[in-house]
């Protein structure tokens, strides 16, 4: 039986509960601040800005894999 709507424990295989899903949604504004404070959430977004200035283009990829593809030694070379 669950406590409130929006969360399910899980148990193990002895029964025991082991694992909550919440429902952010309905508790998200609890939730969030809790998660930040403990370090599971980290709102710094910089890392990933970063790294996807620095991604290749579609493109770019594509050539890149003609050329991977075209050093491979083939039965009819």
């Amino acid at each position: 039986m669950n406590i409130a709507s929006g969360i399910v424990f899980e148990k193990d295989i002895d029964t025991q509960k082991r694992y909550v899903k919440i429902d952010f949604d309905l508790y998200g504004k609890v939730m969030i601040p809790f998660l930040e404070q403990i370090g599971v959430i980290d709102n710094n977004d910089d890392d990933f800005w970063e790294e996807y200035a620095s991604a290749i283009t579609g493109e770019e990829l594509r050539h890149r894999m003609y050329q991977r593809i075209d050093t491979w030694k083939w039965n009819g070379k």
